[in-house]
Formats: structure tokens, sequence, C-alpha cells
């Protein structure tokens, strides 16, 4: 126990020698080289530290230590690497020796993970409605970007266990919990209640399992609160809640259920889908029902200009788009409670619809700046960003206006600031070596003065586009590296 304590506080290795290779891409995700398992996991601790170390520190230690717990042999001895390479990256950084966290954090704080996977929008298709034939899984959770929680991104390969993981986990886990393997994609819905103490035994084996009845084997542990979508590269698709597809898809949204109806009735635009349309779905920015106040409005004045653009319009909130902006002040004239509907109600008056439609029309041309668009007053930024984005998409639950692409704003004098939603979108086809692209809002570090702070929300998320992930790929890896840094575990 004195050497394993030694260990943590030094970051020396009781595990012998192992050399392991942090490569960072052009997007700062750090993809992890190791033999074992633990020399992963010792890199993992090292990598969060390094990008979230204040944030890692206040899940860990906020979480109290745990009683021993009987874990596996084998996630103890990860548990123990990783809290071995985030002590070797706190002492490195500090200069002098900082309290070590533990493994008893660790497994505190594992109990609570879950709960900050805060629902998602979380989509799998079945080979029958796939171009391919192969299982796509978009996977969606959703978190504010200011949040401790928010997830890490990181890839993880061991060679000599032949495990190769991808996804994302809350600072403080040494694995991804949401992601895919060669095998099957994992998403899990979050619960607000207490894990049970063994919950990295059952994520481990649910996301190295390598077939649904192996996942089923491992959920038989019982630890983790809600449910799982699992897609497997045999072609199954499951919900561990008994939810069964429709229609060869499975789709869960636990935020808003409007999201849901909008997602399924973009999913039915076509019978079977390429990888690349999936991911227009998971970014998509058309709203829901818009369609129906289009109808309305050919009714009520069809000769004016302005509602000649409305009927016009695309129906999407893309950042330059005009007529976006000027149909949500047109809803918002409406006043309560009409404007947060998604459809007409059989009571407005066309007076009333008139009416505000001449107060929005007389805001964008006496209030806006010249050729104001959705962007101009929806922006997305994170706390001590310098500076904020157009916005495309988003939640706005006043004004009746639903996207798949989820964001959440708040008002900050005249503009509507997005400060969460979407975080660590992945979207992934289980073919023979997976193809996935992922995004992570607003960046991997959340050191302000590093280029990976707010990268991915300013240069990817509002342009609806997604990074490629390299998985399975080093020689491609290693032509979008950024950094690379090798350890000793």
């Amino acid at each position: 126990m004195r050497l394993l304590l030694l260990c943590l506080m030094t970051g020396l290795s009781a595990f012998g020698a192992e050399n392991v290779e942090i490569v960072r891409d052009n997007f700062g995700t750090p993809h992890i080289f190791a033999r074992t398992s633990d020399g992963a996991a010792y890199a993992a601790g090292y990598a969060q530290a390094e990008d979230r170390k204040d944030a890692l520190l206040r899940n860990l230690r906020g979480a109290g230590t745990a009683q021993d717990v009987a874990l596996s042999p084998r996630v103890r001895a990860i548990v123990e690497a990783f809290c071995a390479g985030i002590n070797r990256y706190l002492s490195e950084a500090s200069g002098s020796p900082e309290p070590p966290v533990s493994p008893a954090m660790v497994v505190a704080f594992s109990r609570r993970a879950f709960a900050t996977i805060h629902g998602s929008n979380d989509v799998l298709i079945g080979p029958a409605r796939s171009t391919s034939g192969n299982v796509i899984a978009i996977l969606d959770p959703l978190i504010g970007w200011n949040d401790d929680g928010r997830p890490y991104e990181m890839r993880w390969y061991a060679s000599d266990e032949q495990v190769a993981l991808s996804g994302v986990a809350p600072p403080g886990i040494p694995f991804p919990l949401v992601g895919h393997s060669a095998f099957l994609a994992v998403g899990w819905s979050g619960s607000t209640e207490t894990a049970g103490p063994r919950t990295l035994d059952e994520a481990w084996t649910v996301i190295t399992a390598r077939s649904l009845a192996e996942v089923q084997a491992s959920l038989g542990i019982g630890q983790i609160p809600g449910s799982a979508l699992v897609g497997t590269v045999q072609g199954e698709i499951f919900d561990t809640s008994g939810r069964m597809p429709e229609d060869g898809i499975l789709l869960r949204q636990r935020i808003v259920p409007q999201s849901e109806a909008m997602t399924i009735q973009l999913l039915a635009a076509q019978n079977t889908w390429p990888f690349g349309r999936a991911v227009d779905v998971a970014f998509s920015t058309t709203l829901y029902k818009v369609e129906t106040w289009q109808a309305r409005f050919v009714k009520v004045a069809p000769e004016l200009p302005f509602v000649q653009m409305l009927t016009g319009w695309s129906r999407r909130s893309d950042a330059t788009s005009m007529e976006a902006l000027a149909f949500y002040l047109f809803k918002m004239a409406l006043g309560k409670p009409e404007a947060s509907a998604l459809e007409p109600p059989d009571s407005l008056s066309n007076n009333r619809i008139r009416a505000a439609l001449r107060k929005a029309q007389d805001q964008v041309e006496t209030e806006l700046p010249y050729h104001a668009d959705y962007g101009t007053m929806f922006r997305v930024a994170r706390d001590g960003a310098s500076r904020s984005t157009p916005a495309a998409g988003g939640m706005i639950p006043e004004a009746g206006m639903i996207t798949p692409r989820a964001i959440t704003f708040e008002r900050r004098g005249a503009v509507m600031m997005g400060t969460g939603g979407q975080t660590a979108t992945q979207i992934v086809e289980l073919s023979k070596l997976p193809n996935a692209v992922s995004i992570l809002v607003p960046g991997e570090s959340d050191r302000s003065d590093s280029p990976h702070f707010d990268d991915q929300a300013r240069d990817l998320f509002s342009k609806g586009i997604a990074k490629p992930t390299y998985f399975g790929d080093r020689k491609e890896l290693e032509k979008h590296a950024s950094s690379k840094k090798e350890l000793t575990f």
C-alpha cells in the first residue's frame, strides 16, 4: 500500500515500465497509444489534468471518498493507473507536491458521473435503413458548456489487449462512457439517481463488449441507473429500457419531446440513409412545424412582401437567415401564450397575426442593423471567451422554435447567448473499420490560453461541421497531429 501511495503521489509506476504516447489532433483531442489498458488510463489521467485540471479536481475532491469497493482486478488497476497519471501532471505543473487524488475519489465520483449525462437525442439507424447496410449511431449528450461535468473526449488504444475505444466521459472517469469501439456504439440516457459502487465495472464491461449478448450480460451487474442504446457491428440495435425499433430506427429524446418528433419527421424523409446525411440530421437547423405558420400567413396577408419573405423561407434557422430572425420577432410580437405555440392555435385571430407581422417588420426596418440575420441576435460563447460566434439552430421554447441542433439560450442585453445544449455529438457508422465524426463544444481544454478553449464552437459547431476522429487510422492521424508526448508508465 505504501508503494502504491508513493506511485500515486509521484506519478511513478508500480506496474512495470511501459512507453505510452499521447498524440493530439488539430483540435487537441488526445489519441492515446499504449500496450495495456493500465497504460492508456495513466495517459488519460495525465491528459485530463492537463486540459481540465480545475474541473477534474472539483469533480474528484468534491465527490468525497468511497468505502473500499470490490472492483474487478482489471478495473481497479485501470483506476489506480488513472490516478497515477493525474498525480504526475499535478506534480509537474505545480513544481511542488499537491494532495494526490486517490482511487477512492474516482470510485465515489463514478457514482455521480451518469447524472452529468443530461438526456440526449440519440438515434440508432438499423441496417435496413442505412445505405451501407451498417448500423449508424448518433450519440448526442447535452449539458452546459461551463459545467464541470462537460464531457471530455479521448481515444484509447491498448494493443496487447486489443482494446480500441473512442468517446467521452466527464473529467474524473478514466475511459469513455458514451462512444464506440470497433464492435458497438453505446449511448446512456443519464439519471439523477446515484449509481452503484461498482459502476465502473459495469461501464467498462459494456464499452469493451464485442457483442450484444456480452452487453446484456454486463448490464446484469445492475449498477448504472437509466438506460442505454446499443448498436452493434453485427447489425443489431437495442434499447435496454425495452423500447422497440420503429421502422428500423431507435430514437430517444429526454429533454424536449418535440425534438424527437422533429427528428422522426426528418428521418421519414427518405427510405435509406447514407452516413453523410445522418450527420446532417444530427446538426439540422430545420424548425419544427413552421410550415403550419407559413400556410396561415398565406391566408392572412399573401400580398405583403414581409409575408412573401417568410413563406418563401426554407424553415432553417441558419446563422445567415434573415427570415429566421424575422420569424422569431413575429412570434415574440404575438405575446403569450401564442408565441410559444408550435402551430397556430385555432383561437388566434387574423387581426392579431397581422398586428404581430407589422410589429416584427417595423423592428427589422427601424431597430435592427441593416441585413440583420439570426446570427446577429443569437450567438454562442463559453464563459471567459474573448468573442462570441453566430449561432445556428437551437431551442427557443418561448418562441416555439425547436430544431435537432440543440442550443439553450439566455438573454444577455440585446443578444441571446447560447451557453449549453449539444456538447459531445458523435456520429458512427459501424462498418468493419468504424467511420466516425465528432464535435466537442466549445473545445477540449478549459484553459483560456489554449487554442482549444473554444475552437470547436467557433470553427465547427456554428457551421454544423463535425471533425473526423481518425479512429483506428494512425497514418491519417499523423497528418493532422498538433503535438505528441511520451510518458513512461
